[in-house]
């Protein structure tokens, strides 16, 4: 246990370490960029007076170590100062507060959608290899996994939309104005962005299980008596479970860092779909803060997958 303690602290200090470097980098990279951050944010008819007056406002007439524990400290209190797409009116913690509500609710649906299908199918894929139905997934997953998410996306609007009228195409609903009808609206971009994605689990989840299956301990227990389905959810599903997490892990942090395709198939207000807007415009102090979200959102699965890693799999366990 003191073991196991020890090197949850480390992971701890190498996460918060990990995140430090990643604002250092973040801030550095926007302000190597050439262009003059006021007069982006003013336009080209802001007087000299108005430029130097923004300047002095927004510290950047200091030195770029001073000006970096000022942006710090302000992200820190979730104060990324404000968007120069809505002339200083709009904050960027509000800005991004809207659109990641969006995100996150099609990443919860999305891999939601993908846990529940993809470990059932997976493991019957498995079960009945060489069969008719292992036949079957197999060649249905190869197709989907060939199919980019915001084709299907269209596919589904046409379908869904269109033809049959389960939606309206586009009408995106907000949560605080029709909740049902937001949950409604949501579930088609959350498979469109689930589908592949199931495919390419369920065939990984099959391989795992085909490779525990063959090992010795599956034999040994098999000579003890147990039944497969027994061996197969105390012992197989266990240790077949490392990669499948990874990839879950590497999943999740992706549809939470924005499926902008799928967002612009389904004209959703999403995280994605803001990124590409805020830097077409030149919105640094936007694109910072969303960079920053991105890379603290793989960071920190990393770490939680580290422990999960841990606690399936006592041997994982060190210093």
């Amino acid at each position: 246990m003191q073991m196991g303690m020890k090197g949850t602290v480390k992971k701890i200090i190498s996460l918060l370490m990990s995140l430090f470097l990643t604002s250092i980098l973040t801030f550095t990279a926007f302000q190597v960029i050439p262009g003059d951050s006021a007069l982006i944010a003013l336009g080209m008819d802001a007087t000299e007076e108005q430029l130097e007056e923004y300047r002095e406002e927004m510290g950047l007439n200091k030195s770029l170590p001073m000006r970096f524990a000022r942006w710090l400290k302000g992200a820190l209190k979730g104060d990324f100062g404000y968007s120069s797409q809505y002339q200083m009116q709009m904050k960027v913690s509000t800005l991004i507060g809207d659109r990641l509500t969006v995100t996150l609710w099609l990443a919860a649906l999305s891999f939601c959608i993908i846990v529940l299908v993809s470990f059932p199918l997976g493991i019957l894929n498995a079960r009945n290899r060489s069969g008719t139905l292992d036949s079957l997934i197999t060649l249905v997953t190869h197709f989907f996994m060939a199919v980019p998410p915001f084709f299907l996306g269209m596919i589904i609007t046409l379908l869904f939309g269109i033809i049959l009228k389960w939606f309206t195409p586009g009408n995106y609903v907000s949560p605080e104005e029709d909740f049902q009808r937001f949950l409604r609206f949501m579930i088609f971009p959350a498979i469109a962005v689930a589908v592949p994605k199931i495919a390419m689990l369920v065939k990984l989840l099959r391989s795992s299980l085909l490779r525990e299956m063959g090992l010795d301990y599956v034999r040994t227990a098999k000579g003890k008596g147990m039944t497969d389905t027994s061996i197969l959810y105390r012992h197989i599903l266990k240790n077949a479970l490392i990669p499948v997490i990874t990839f879950l892990a590497m999943i999740l942090a992706d549809i939470l860092a924005g499926t902008i395709l799928v967002e612009q198939v389904f004209n959703l207000p999403g995280l994605g779909r803001l990124l590409v807007s805020s830097i077409a415009n030149r919105d640094y102090a936007v694109v910072q803060a969303i960079v920053l979200y991105i890379a603290s959102v793989v960071i920190v699965i990393n770490f939680l997958v580290d422990l999960l890693y841990q606690w399936i799999d006592p041997r994982l366990r060190k210093d």
